[in-house]
């Protein structure tokens, strides 16, 4: 579920903050002046409750909050844990998402996804098997449940709830914040909220840390705290912390990090691991968080983070620019294009993150491309379901980007394939080598083989792939 977020917007559930450096919580800290406001209020997003940017806040389904309240009235059941993953962006919470849902069978978790973008992405990045719910709750292969629908996240913990209260099975909730959003928002909603409370515990706040860029990104928000805070404050209010992608970094490297989340947060447990494979049993009902030692390490009145909503910590330099369209996309373009952007760690550095679910020309299957800065990761994944829109879904995430709205929205279209000149059977000549007059006579034996335009076998006897269908590569015979 997105929690309603926005491009500058961490969640739509009343906000909360945490230091990334320790200092006392002064009233100044805190949203409301004056009288606390009653539950009823805060959820409506009357009186004091605001969202991060000042506007008023939505209706947090404060009814469906009442049925829960009734449910456990008469049919009481444990609390389900729950565990929150958090991280700047590319840190790998998706990833270590799909691993938990592959490698953990045995039990049922609810999950909860926090996007933030013009255009939702991490959705289709979820290895999602079944929809038995869909619409509301997609059920997947061994047994975990995947929250989809675009509500607040009181109203999404309600509905929960109450399918659990009324049998449905379940072993805990499973939360993956976007990478610009500090924990304690959502943290704070299962303490201040009294029907949430009785209903869940958080029993994990997991930080994922890329370790390629963590000093970079943890110089920044401490040098910057009110415009770039966020990496601080995911480590300071977590319990556990995966320093991820220690294959990137010296041991060195991985020692300056391990020192700076110490600073930040003394009592964090620390993991290394790469590709965010961390056994199961360290995650989940370990009983990790506790809450009052997480707020006298960050001097916070625990009193007053349980009856007023308070302030997050945001990136407010972050912009994003998402792309929907239909069509093939070109391979061969489509690299070329992301070259221009991330080619050199110059051109790279504002590229915080791209993601992207194409459909490539030539191939039945969707490409999945995840990227932070230079990093590249990109793989065919799932084929195209029957009767599914073969639709591009394309963001950008980083500093600049609304500037560069047209060009990168223009560019990324470019990239769309255009009608081929040669069909098969057409006689041509294929460049193979890098002099002008490197051409060799054949034929077109296939359009669009593997992702390439064209599949030509030479009058020699070879065959070999054309990448596009340009002069440089491919002319008449």
């Amino acid at each position: 579920s997105s929690l309603g977020t926005s491009s500058d917007v961490c969640v739509a559930s009343p906000t909360a903050w945490n230091k990334p450096m320790k200092r006392s919580a002064s009233s100044a800290d805190m949203q409301a002046e004056g009288e606390p406001q009653t539950e009823q209020a805060r959820l409506e997003g009357h009186g004091d409750a605001h969202h991060g940017d000042g506007h008023h806040g939505h209706d947090h389904g404060h009814g469906h909050d009442h049925d829960m309240c009734d449910h456990h009235e008469h049919r009481p059941r444990p609390k389900l844990p729950v565990t929150v993953l958090t991280g700047y962006l590319g840190a790998g919470k998706t990833t270590l998402l799909n691993y938990l849902l592959r490698e953990q069978r045995d039990k049922k978790l609810a999950v909860i996804e926090n996007e933030v973008g013009e255009v939702s992405i991490d959705d289709a990045l979820v290895e999602q098997k079944n929809t038995d719910l869909a619409g509301e709750l997609i059920l997947f292969d061994n047994g975990c449940v995947c929250c989809t629908i675009r509500k607040d996240l009181v109203k999404t913990l309600s509905g929960i709830a109450k399918r659990y209260a009324d049998g449905l099975h379940l072993d805990g909730v499973l939360i993956e914040l976007t990478g610009m959003a500090d924990p304690a928002p959502v943290v704070q909603t299962f303490f201040v909220n009294p029907d949430v409370k009785q209903a869940f515990s958080v029993d994990n706040v997991v930080a994922l840390v890329d370790a390629k860029h963590a000093i970079e990104k943890l110089d920044e928000s401490q040098g910057d705290p009110e415009a770039k805070g966020t990496a601080c404050a995911q480590i300071a209010f977590s319990s556990t912390v995966l320093v991820n992608k220690i294959d990137l970094a010296g041991e060195k490297e991985l020692s300056d990090i391990e020192s700076r989340v110490k600073q930040l947060n003394p009592k964090a447990e620390i993991i290394r691991c790469r590709n965010a494979v961390v056994p199961v049993e360290k995650l989940f009902n370990v009983g990790a968080f506790s809450l009052s030692k997480v707020l006298e390490e960050q001097h916070m009145d625990e009193e007053l983070f349980s009856t007023k909503w308070v302030k997050p910590k945001m990136d407010r330099t972050v912009s994003n620019v998402g792309v929907r369209c239909t069509g093939a996309v070109s391979m061969h373009l489509f690299q070329q294009f992301l070259n221009k952007y991330l080619g050199t760690e110059e051109q790279a550095k504002d590229f915080l993150r791209i993601k992207a679910v194409l459909h490539i020309a030539g191939s039945e299957e969707k490409l999945v491309i995840q990227c932070v800065h230079m990093l590249r990761n990109q793989a065919f994944a799932a084929p195209w379901a029957d009767g599914d829109p073969r639709e591009n879904r394309i963001i950008f995430i980083g500093r600049g980007m609304k500037e560069r709205r047209q060009e990168l929205t223009e560019g990324f279209k470019e990239c769309l394939a255009k009608p081929l000149r040669f069909a098969p059977g057409a006689e041509v000549q294929a460049r193979v080598g890098p002099g002008e007059d490197d051409y060799a006579n054949g034929y077109v034996m296939a359009c669009w083989d593997e992702t390439f335009a064209y599949r030509v076998r030479l009058l020699r006897g070879e065959e070999v792939h054309v990448p596009h269908d340009d002069p440089h590569f491919i002319i008449e015979g």
